[in-house]
């Protein structure tokens, strides 16, 4: 297996090869042209599309960390990683927080000027490669009735895609659903029936990943890949952010603006940040 995470830096986060390679502009064509070679190979696939929030909850979670290590492909999913990359060329942290701050204006000012790999816009390129060249799709999780939807709309803008939904765990917080909870075998027997070529699971970050991995042995997928939220936006339930927003990489700021209850969950981004002018990632 090809190991896209390998280093093991301090506080268990995997950088070093990221940001020297997978975050040194890793075009869409030369993703997809990866995926497919390894297609046409018969070689499973499982990607990974890591953000300052997995690297941070990696830290704290070690059997997290191994999930991340045995990835296939990995495909940094935000532009916290491009910018880290920046600022690990500084000497000391001075110089580092110098960098940081620098590079933070010409973002805003400027935008990116990078093009970059982001999960949602991947699944939904997947999806349209699919319907082209006569692949499978599988939708798994998210809220009720969204991968269902989500699927509908990318089958008609991409007509010929072939695919099946089905709905995840049930959330907690969700009065009005039952919580009981699908024994991973029937998930795993209903993927197998149809042997999707790709294998896209919305459980909430981790738990996808934990989901995938466990079974990977015994899923019949050509590719697997969590991808968080991004049902939501391929249903059009959710609204992402303006293309000029995202390409300087403030999708976060406007998601956050949108889901204030996103602000406990940007404090991984600042520890991510901090550990990156102190220099304890490698």
């Amino acid at each position: 297996m090809e190991k896209a995470l390998k280093n093991t830096p301090k506080k268990g986060l995997y950088i070093g090869e990221i940001v020297q390679e997978s975050l040194n502009g890793k075009s869409y064509t030369r993703v997809l042209n990866e995926i497919f070679a390894r297609l046409q190979l018969q070689k499973k696939t499982f990607l990974v599309t890591p953000n300052p929030e997995f690297l941070v909850f990696a830290s704290l979670n070690p059997w997290f960390t191994d999930i991340l290590s045995k990835a296939d492909i990995a495909i940094p999913d935000g532009v916290a990683f491009f910018w880290a990359g920046e600022v690990r060329k500084g000497r000391n942290p001075l110089s580092r927080l110098v960098i940081g701050f620098r590079v933070g204006l010409r973002v805003i000012f400027k935008g990116w000027g990078r093009k970059r790999v982001t999960g949602t816009d991947l699944v939904e390129i997947l999806c349209q490669k699919a319907a082209q060249k006569g692949k499978s799709v599988y939708f798994l999780g998210g809220k009720p009735g969204i991968a269902s939807l989500a699927l509908k709309k990318m089958k008609e803008k991409y007509p010929g895609l072939e695919g099946w939904a089905e709905e995840g765990p049930p959330d907690p917080q969700d009065k009005g659903r039952s919580k009981e909870i699908p024994a991973v075998e029937v998930w795993v027997e209903k993927i197998n029936q149809n042997q999707p070529d790709f294998l896209f699971v919305a459980f909430g970050m981790g738990k996808q990943e934990g989901f995938i991995w466990e079974n990977w042995p015994r899923l019949k997928v050509g590719l697997a890949c969590g991808v968080g939220g991004a049902f939501d936006y391929l249903s059009g339930q959710v609204k992402r952010a303006p293309l000029w927003l995202r390409k300087a990489g403030f999708e976060w700021l406007y998601r956050l603006i949108k889901e204030p209850w996103r602000l406990f969950r940007q404090a991984s981004l600042w520890k991510f940040v901090f550990w990156v002018i102190k220099g304890e990632l490698n």
